[in-house]
């Protein structure tokens, strides 16, 4: 055989090699030289839009920090959004897409919890992470092993919430938001009262769109209560605790959130109430005023609750991606297995693996003075 024979035929071999290898890093790197993507479905636009708002804020900035560290093993993290408006009939579709898209290896959201229960059995079907940070119901994560959630549930919040309305009055009027979530809300709070020696003289749902509550209120004032809870969000709480005001009622006031809407829109009707949380910016631990800091930097306003839960998220799903590979199963791998996530309102925890929550992690007692939520030294 000549000299060029060999020469050429080594050459082809080479070129054909060369081929082989190059279909594979094509694929390679399109699955591990990209960017890594987290699917959102939460409200950007309807009533529930605030907290969209807010979410986006807390993204943005651990977006910042999670790439200019380094992302995910050097590659950059990116979100997929999709606006749900927080309805379950949106959340289905939009949970079929995310499944569908390849690229995505979690879900987090959405902000409420029956939203989220409604897209449960097709992330589950689909073995893609659900991360309902926002939801406390209990029953979200009952859904299935891909569906977790950092945030304290509904049962808890109530425990610590008829502890903190004992040390303020024996007799209560209840108002709570007419869905699943505040008919629960309020079964909890009701046996967690009874419990402590707190008598509730009064209690009514009322919707969440409603905008005069004053017949209810009226009802509520004329039991003589020593103070109001309402169980529910922002707006509807703005509306009640300013109603409440309207009609006479100057006692202690529980509800709300910990919310820039709901101080904007409550006013000064709110000063002195009190609500369950997981965050102030008035916490002096180092790690928290650093937070706020670059917050404050970058956005100009002091960070709530809302912007935390989802700073708090996303690098938790990008920890259990690091843990367990950036793949739908490394995250789920990820969760089940790091013993110490880290975040500002919940410090350091893991998972019970059992009903894939927080171990023993719970509210803090916030009061609102001079337009802010701060401490009250409660815990």
């Amino acid at each position: 055989m000549s000299r060029f024979k060999i020469i050429a035929g080594a050459l082809a071999a080479v070129t054909v090699a060369a081929a082989v290898v190059g279909c594979s890093d094509d694929s390679s790197e399109s699955s591990n030289a990209g960017p890594v993507y987290f699917g959102v479905s939460g409200p950007k636009t309807g009533p529930s839009a605030e907290y969209g708002r807010l979410w986006q804020q807390g993204f943005d900035l651990a977006l910042e920090e999670i790439n200019a560290a380094g992302g995910i093993n050097g590659r950059k993290v990116e979100l997929k959004w999709e606006d749900s408006q927080s309805d379950p009939k949106q959340t289905v579709p939009i949970a079929t897409k995310f499944v569908e898209d390849k690229s995505i290896i979690a879900e987090l959201g959405d902000f409420s919890s029956p939203a989220s229960i409604a897209a449960s059995p097709i992330y589950n079907r689909g073995k893609l992470v659900q991360y309902g940070f926002t939801n406390s119901s209990v029953d979200f994560t009952k859904g299935g092993e891909y569906s977790w959630s950092p945030s304290i549930t509904l049962d808890v919040f109530q425990e610590r919430n008829a502890e903190w309305v004992k040390k303020k009055a024996k007799k209560v009027s209840v108002v709570y938001l007419e869905s699943d979530w505040g008919k629960q809300a309020f079964n909890f709070f009701q046996k967690s009262a009874k419990e402590k020696g707190v008598e509730i003289v009064y209690s009514s749902p009322i919707l969440a769109d409603s905008t005069d509550v004053k017949p209810i209120l009226i009802k509520g004032r004329e039991a003589n209560p020593d103070a109001f809870v309402h169980l529910g969000y922002g707006p509807d709480g703005a509306l009640v605790v300013k109603q409440l005001r309207d009609v006479g009622f100057t006692g202690q006031f529980f509800g709300g959130q910990n919310t820039p809407q709901f101080i904007d829109l409550a006013g000064k009707a709110a000063d002195g109430d009190i609500v369950n949380g997981i965050f102030s910016p008035a916490d002096p631990d180092p790690k928290v005023q650093a937070f706020v800091t670059r917050f404050r930097q970058k956005f100009n306003v002091d960070p709530g609750d809302f912007n935390v839960y989802a700073y708090d998220a996303l690098n938790v799903v990008v920890a259990a991606a690091k843990k367990g590979g950036a793949t739908r199963e490394g995250v789920l791998n990820g969760l089940k297995t790091e013993k110490q996530f880290s975040g500002l309102g919940l410090g350091i925890f893991a998972f019970d693996q059992e009903i894939r929550r927080p171990k023993g992690v719970k509210p803090r007692e916030l009061i609102l003075k001079d337009g802010k939520f701060v401490p009250t030294g409660n815990h």
